[in-house]
């Protein structure tokens, strides 16, 4: 029969336990040199004292020197300057829109008279008989409606408007008769309520 033969690593692991157990044995029983079990109470004690007084004088000293980098790193407050911010100009502004208007005239009843007679003076020169009638009639009325809006396009004038955006924000129209000389971006001011130029 074969005898079973235990595996070197099974060997190696129960020496080590072994060794290992003896070591702690040691340790607690003061044979080892490096073990405390062989100190008096009072030499631990002392011991114990002295490195709570070490972390203590540790803790000390970084304590003032977080102190003397803060103090260090302290600077006075920055203050900025004041802005000076410009005072708003109520009656200063730039022009946003210069618009062409066109204003239908008045008509003073002159224009649909004398319309109507010419007409009626040209219908009559049209057909005979009753159709000379009605054609007069026609023309009456045509050359009337005629002759006032003659009228009217004759009186008709041109506006020009020039939108001003003020610097407060407020906005205001100025009519004008005749052409402006000023464009969209040209900077503008009222003085005694008229617009001049301003630069």
């Amino acid at each position: 029969m074969e005898m079973k033969r235990t595996h070197p690593l099974i060997i190696t692991a129960a020496v080590a336990v072994i060794l290992a157990a003896g070591i702690a044995i040691a340790s607690m029983t003061g044979l080892l040199p490096s073990s405390q079990a062989n100190m008096s109470e009072q030499e631990i004690a002392q011991m114990a004292e002295e490195k709570r007084l070490e972390e203590q004088a540790k803790i000390k000293e970084e304590a003032a020197a977080k102190k003397a980098a803060a103090a260090h790193s302290h600077k006075p407050a920055y203050k900025p300057a004041p802005v000076q911010t410009a005072a708003i100009c109520n009656n200063c502004g730039r022009v946003v829109e210069v618009r062409q208007t066109r204003i239908q005239g008045e008509g003073s009843g002159v224009g649909a008279v004398a319309g109507g007679v010419v007409g009626g003076l040209l219908g009559n020169q049209v057909g005979g008989g009753s159709g000379k009638k009605v054609a007069t009639a026609a023309g009456v009325v045509g050359g009337a409606l005629l002759g006032n809006k003659i009228e009217k396009d004759r009186n008709s004038s041109t506006q020009y408007d020039v939108v001003v955006k003020f610097e407060d924000g407020t906005s205001d129209v100025y009519s004008f008769s005749s052409q402006p000389n000023w464009q969209a971006g040209d900077r503008v001011k009222v003085v005694n309520g008229q617009l001049t130029s301003s630069l």
